[in-house]
């Protein structure tokens, strides 16, 4: 007999058919990202899961968001596999078994969701046009797109990086970068209205604007980041000239080009945290606690060329604060935090 898994309010059936059970939690957040999506959207919300293997992200948006879900995949073991988990779940839906990118090209939908094993990079510009509203991308490939594979990088996201302190939140600006230069093409704007980075993976969830005016100002929130080796960070919008040159005389190195934008909608987010509880509603508070600008300090690199013992980092976003800086923790990193201080000022409090 069959064994099934029961995820959500779903149960599904594997038998070989790819399952990631590491990636749950992600589609735990994911229900309530599209129940709250899904307010804001039509009565029929058109869900496309590109990718779609057992079915159970397209499955659970259905039975737990009401989302109306098309299926696809190019493995037919993957395609009879889907029709069996939706009778199973006594669900009615169209599923397709073609290439990804030849779909998106013949059909548009409300909301298309790409999740592949590894990169998103080949499927990114057919989900850019396709998408009329939403667009959710999932990416796995860290280390092309956080500077650890910078040749990889540069192939697939056509951006440069290096390890950084900050490497996620490189690696997520470098996502939406490319998804974000992508739909300019064809005369729309993304939003993100929220993302995160979560042990091996990256998610970001995007609205979709189709307008040539908008796709025009999307280029004032992409550009790049300088880093300098005595701690400095700063950034340009691709308006702008970079400057490379540090105040300390030392030439930074310039990273992108990355989504310097908002990486969330914080009224979004806020209602995130409402509806939900428990982990996700850490997770969810978070994010929304966090500052929305570019780039984050990581506490222990800082006191490593201090050669200082890391203070608690609660107290160090608390002098901040009563310095009159703004300053919050990130998503990003335990240790980590954001702030528009001085570096000269985030290191007297470090030393004390």
């Amino acid at each position: 007999m069959t064994e099934l898994i029961s995820e959500g309010r779903a149960r599904i059936a594997v038998d070989g058919v790819f399952y990631n059970p590491r990636m749950r939690l992600c589609r735990d957040i994911d229900m309530i990202v599209f129940s709250e999506l899904r307010k804001s959207g039509v009565n029929r919300h058109s869900y496309l899961d590109a990718l779609a293997a057992t079915g159970i992200r397209g499955i659970r948006a259905c039975l737990e968001a009401e989302f109306t879900p098309f299926f696809n995949d190019v493995d037919r073991k993957a395609v009879e596999m889907i029709k069996q988990n939706l009778q199973l779940n006594g669900i009615e839906a169209e599923v397709f078994n073609r290439d990804a990118v030849s779909l998106m090209r013949d059909r548009s939908f409300f909301h298309i969701d790409i999740d592949p094993f590894g990169s998103p990079a080949q499927f990114v510009d057919a989900a850019c046009y396709s998408a009329r509203r939403f667009l959710s991308v999932t990416a796995t490939d860290i280390a092309a797109l956080c500077g650890s594979a910078t040749v990889s990088g540069l192939r697939k996201y056509s951006a440069y990086a290096i390890k950084t302190p900050f490497m996620h939140e490189v690696g997520i600006r470098m996502l939406l970068g490319k998804v974000a230069r992508e739909a300019t093409k064809y005369d729309k704007a993304v939003q993100p209205v929220v993302s995160w980075a979560k042990e091996h993976y990256y998610r970001i969830h995007l609205r979709v604007i189709f307008s040539s005016k908008e796709a025009g100002k999307v280029y004032g929130k992409i550009g790049y980041i300088m880093q300098c080796g005595c701690g400095r960070i700063w950034w340009n919008s691709m308006y702008e000239t970079p400057e490379t040159l540090c105040s300390c005389g030392e030439k930074a190195v310039m990273l992108g080009p990355l989504w310097l934008g908002e990486l969330e909608r914080k009224d979004f987010v806020e209602k995130l945290v409402e509806r939900s509880e428990g982990k996700l509603k850490d997770i969810f508070s978070r994010i929304y606690e966090e500052l929305n600008i570019p780039f984050h300090y990581d506490l222990h690199n800082i006191c490593r060329r201090l050669r200082a013992a890391p203070p608690p980092i609660e107290k160090v976003i608390r002098e901040l604060r009563e310095l009159g800086y703004a300053a919050s923790r990130t998503r990003f990193s335990g240790t980590s935090f954001k702030t528009d201080a001085i570096l000269e000022d985030i290191e007297k409090i470090i030393i004390g």
